[in-house]
């Protein structure tokens, strides 16, 4: 494995085309968020709703930035809110693309119509945002510029443009049908995200990419497996016990994926779960967001864009090379 220095070299290499990305990003933009609220966000304010429209604005520009598209892209949210300890998100639907493996590869919906400019799921919104009502009012920190991000995260608060770059990172690709616990996937259908998945204790993620950008296969969140990294002791993590995985929802033919969480937040030192799993201080850990501080996408997330099979912008494109 790569050691946290060469891991942090790596890091510094997008580090630099990020400063190039973020400074123009009318230039490279070309995806706009539309954001609908259903009766459940009756309790927001006005000022709730227009920092969550916000904030996953940016978060799904900073992804899609990522990306080679060739025209204009409308992606509908859908916002509800909910009793949940932290929040959730996912694609409205999956999107068969080919037979691999003897299974149909399905899609993320939300990654779909990125690539391809086709809305797979017409007028309906393309992306399901749920948010815990507490969470949303005493744990998340707005950002006053979420754009340039220079303003100090709170102490008591986890950093809300990470969270929701975490849930539009699973609308886009960490998401499946795969066993949460076992890795095991359906018989006769996956995700772009499940067939690289190999099943074990902890199950391991095998797309080439993602191999050479960590060094060895990274491991996945045992009992909510769409995600980065495990616990221990030595971590400090708040104890989470993962609910099993509800039956598949199925919508007008098509796999509904599941709703994704973002880990709960936790007060310990990043620089002290850095020397033991570099894994949990990623955008897609599933195990904690540490309170005052910032998450990114990383060279990681970017590979995993490759191995799901999404078309990077040149910028990114050659990040590892």
């Amino acid at each position: 494995m790569f050691s946290n220095q060469a891991i942090g070299q790596r890091h510094a290499v997008v580090a630099l085309a990020f400063c190039l990305w973020v400074a123009a990003p009318a230039v490279r933009a070309q995806v706009s968020t539309a954001l609908s609220f259903d009766a459940s966000t009756d309790v927001l304010t006005q000022t709730e709703r227009d920092e969550i429209a916000t904030h996953v604005g940016e978060a799904m520009r900073r992804w899609s930035s990522l990306l080679a598209i060739d025209g204009p892209r409308s992606i509908e949210v859908e916002v509800s809110i909910t009793s949940q300890p932290t929040a959730s998100a996912a694609s409205a639907i999956g999107y068969p693309i080919e037979e691999a493996g003897g299974r149909t590869l399905y899609e993320q919906g939300v990654a779909y119509e990125l690539r391809t400019g086709i809305d797979p799921n017409s007028a309906d919104p393309d992306m399901n945002l749920a948010i815990g009502l507490d969470y949303l009012r005493n744990q998340i920190w707005f950002d006053p510029d979420p754009t340039t991000r220079t303003a100090a995260v709170p102490n008591n608060r986890v950093d809300g443009l990470s969270v929701f770059m975490h849930e539009v990172g699973h609308a886009i690709a960490y998401n499946g049908w795969a066993d949460v616990t076992t890795g095991v996937p359906p018989a006769t259908y996956w995700s772009t995200f499940d067939q690289w998945m190999i099943p074990g204790a902890p199950t391991v993620f095998s797309g080439p990419n993602a191999v050479a950008a960590w060094g060895v296969a990274p491991g996945l969140t045992t009992g909510n497996n769409k995600h980065w990294g495990n616990a221990s002791q030595a971590m400090f993590a708040p104890r989470v016990e993962w609910q099993p995985e509800q039956p598949v929802e199925w919508k007008n033919g098509l796999p509904v994926p599941p709703l994704r969480p973002a880990p709960p937040m936790g007060d310990a030192s990043p620089a002290q779960v850095n020397a033991v799993d570099p894994l949990i201080l990623q955008l897609m850990n599933g195990v904690v967001f540490y309170a005052a501080h910032r998450y990114d996408i990383s060279p990681l997330d970017i590979a995993v864009l490759r191995d799901v099979g999404l078309p990077l912008d040149k910028l990114f494109a050659d990040s590892f090379d």
